[in-house]
């Protein structure tokens, strides 16, 4: 039967006929043996009484089980059943919005916040307001986000979420800083991750008109370097920041003695170039930077007539010897003795070897070795 009405229904339970069990549906299903009542449909739900707290608390022995919809409990309303002699009033699951936090930004990157919510198993963040492709960040109610643009501004998403589903998203939104200016410096802020080893904030310099490369803009120490070097031997930790295997994003710090994140690759064989999307430069410090070429090596070496380690040291670069990370054993090797640092180039046709620039107390040239050795980075925008 389509359609059943109250009287109908009432009489079906009232006459005389053994109707053990009704149904109701739009396809004249049987009921289920359980049921004394099924109600079937695709399209519509059921109504229980709607009564306000008063019209509840008035009803005048309530069976055990008996079922309101309360309409003035809580903020929107809520089931009551009766039960072990008195009323209980179950909420709808529901969970709020987190608030805005104060973010932090700077030209390449914003440190998104939100606040806290009560009852929060997590927390969502999204470029777009679609919570199904939202990272989930667990407890965590921040989120660093690099490689943006300077002076632009952003919109963000985020959520919480509980046993109860999802909230509405709260918008963050947050201006890029104003662009970088040669000669100058930039803070950056190295979240622990994929491409950085460890977290940390990184003040670097910058500085442009170095010889044979005139019209690039360079970092004047170290990728992942606390500090610039204080000498051309300088062998400590701090200033040599972090080292990198060939067309590899992931950074490694060394104390001198454990190696972090744990050192796995022994051996690369690839005849290709460092690619765009692993450039350690462009990840950490934004859009535009990476890292040189070998001919832009070539072209400062052989423009500064460096000819062995005090060439690059007293270049603008201050350029000095950070040693490398021996690729069988991840043992620290001729720090303060040897600086290799790594170019965008392969060595065509010998997919193990990267060309790097070179230099010690009596040499610097451009040399090729292997991919999977690291060695420092140094940065450059156009």
């Amino acid at each position: 039967m389509k359609k059943l009405s109250l009287l109908i229904i009432m009489h079906l339970f009232s006459s005389c006929f053994l109707f053990s069990q009704v149904g109701v549906s739009n396809d004249n299903s049987t009921p289920d043996n359980s049921a004394i009542l099924d109600v079937k449909s695709t399209s519509k739900g059921v109504l229980i009484p709607r009564m306000s707290l008063e019209q509840r608390n008035a009803i005048e022995n309530p069976a055990s089980g008996l079922m309101v919809f309360c309409t003035d409990c809580g903020t929107n309303g809520a089931i009551s059943v009766f039960s072990n002699e008195a009323w209980r009033t179950y909420f709808p699951c529901e969970i709020n919005s987190p608030s805005v936090g104060s973010h932090t930004a700077l030209p390449y990157q914003v440190v998104w916040n939100w606040n806290t919510v009560p009852g929060a198993s997590g927390y969502k963040w999204n470029t777009t307001n679609d919570y199904i492709t939202a990272t989930d960040m667990g407890s965590a109610t921040s989120k660093t986000e690099i490689n943006l643009t300077c002076n632009t501004s952003y919109t963000r998403y985020a959520w919480a979420y509980n046993f109860c589903g999802f909230s509405t998203p709260v918008a963050l939104t947050k201006t890029t800083l104003e662009c970088y200016t040669c000669g100058s410096s930039m803070i950056i802020n190295h979240v622990a991750g994929s491409v950085a080893p460890v977290t940390k904030t990184v003040t670097y310099g910058l500085v442009t008109g170095i010889p044979g490369e005139t019209s690039k803009c360079w970092i004047t120490s170290n990728l992942g370097a606390d500090n610039q070097a204080t000498a051309v031997n300088d062998a400590t930790e701090a200033s040599a920041g972090w080292y990198w295997q060939f067309n590899r994003m992931q950074g490694y710090k060394h104390n001198g003695t454990t190696v972090t994140p744990a050192w796995t690759i022994t051996e690369i064989n690839e005849d290709i170039n460092w690619q765009a999307a692993s450039d350690p430069c462009s990840l950490e410090l934004g859009s535009g930077w990476r890292l040189p070429t070998k001919t832009e090596w070539t072209n400062v070496d052989a423009s500064g007539g460096w000819a062995e380690w005090n060439g690059p040291w007293n270049s603008d670069l201050k350029l000095h010897a950070a040693g490398y990370i021996n690729c069988y054993d991840a043992q620290l090797v001729d720090r303060g003795y040897s600086g290799l640092y790594w170019s965008s180039s392969t060595e065509p046709g010998y997919g193990e070897s990267g060309w790097h620039l070179h230099f010690y107390n009596s040499n610097s040239y451009i040399n090729s070795n292997m991919k999977a050795l690291g060695f420092t980075i140094r940065c450059l925008h156009d």
